[in-house]
């Protein structure tokens, strides 16, 4: 097995390279809420389509939770 050496200063520069700020963080969050919450609608779309789709229970109860979380979030707008 073959070792590499690299110093100091290289491994400060590939640091700070890929170093994720707190706005990256946020906006990595957004962009995956929003891309579930596409694929949730979309998936809902396609069970609808089948006449055979019947939610039980434990479906329901997932929905109301999310629609809870949603609403929560509407009325106190947190930013």
């Amino acid at each position: 097995m073959t070792r590499c050496r690299v110093s100091e200063d290289e491994l400060a520069h590939d640091h700070a390279q890929v170093e994720i700020t707190a706005e990256d963080e946020r906006e990595e969050a957004r962009d995956k809420f929003g891309a579930l919450m596409l694929q949730a609608a979309e998936m809902a779309e396609v069970l609808f389509q089948d006449w055979r789709f019947q939610p039980d229970t434990d479906d329901i109860e997932a929905l109301q939770h999310l629609h809870e979380q949603l609403s929560y979030y509407e009325a106190v707008r947190k930013v």
